[in-house]
């Protein structure tokens, strides 16, 4: 959906297209993330599923205390990979988070405000939003303003009508006429 879209179907009023537009871009954003966490999450599922795979080819040509052993340290690995896979969507949660609470704040460069916050500070709660952000934010728009947008709307610049000659004016004609001058 584009603004475009949304024009041709007959929607003028500038804010409620805005409106429109922010809504289907949160929804899509939320599709996204939760595509790109599944995608993940999947991924570390495959390489435990070859991993496994593997540990088995190599227990059928061991004996008791070598199957055990290596049981072990398979389990190991196995919880490891774990850890590592919910780091891993953890962290891509918190970066959505965070990218949907910059852009809900009008930061025109994402990048450029993320340099500026301390991470340290920031914690993703369980309802997804992210603590000590509110505040960081504030001095930051404070200190930097130019990184977000402003609420103020940009005027317009209105251009004239549709230019008219006078030439053939009938008033300046009879005007020319009067005066002797001869008639375009």
């Amino acid at each position: 959906m584009k603004k475009e879209d949304l024009t041709k179907l007959g929607l003028t009023d500038e804010a409620l297209i805005e409106q429109i537009i922010v809504l289907h871009g949160k929804d899509i954003e939320k599709h996204k993330t939760s595509l790109t966490a599944a995608q993940t999450e999947l991924d570390g599922v495959k390489a435990q599923l070859t991993e496994a795979n593997k540990a088995i080819e190599g227990f059928k040509a061991m004996d008791v205390e070598g199957v055990k052993k290596a049981a072990d340290e398979w389990k190991t690995k196995a919880e490891t990979a774990q850890a590592e896979a919910a780091s891993q969507v953890a962290a891509l949660k918190f970066e959505h988070a965070l990218d949907g609470a910059l852009t809900g704040a009008k930061a025109k460069n994402a990048k450029a405000v993320k340099a500026l916050l301390d991470p340290s500070l920031l914690k993703l709660a369980e309802d997804g939003s992210i603590s000590g952000l509110k505040e960081q934010l504030e001095k930051i728009q404070t200190e930097n303003d130019y990184l977000f947008e402003s609420d103020q709307q940009t005027p317009k610049i209105v251009v004239g009508g549709q230019p008219k000659t006078v030439i053939n004016d009938a008033v300046v004609i009879a005007a020319r006429k009067a005066a002797g001058l001869p008639v375009e």
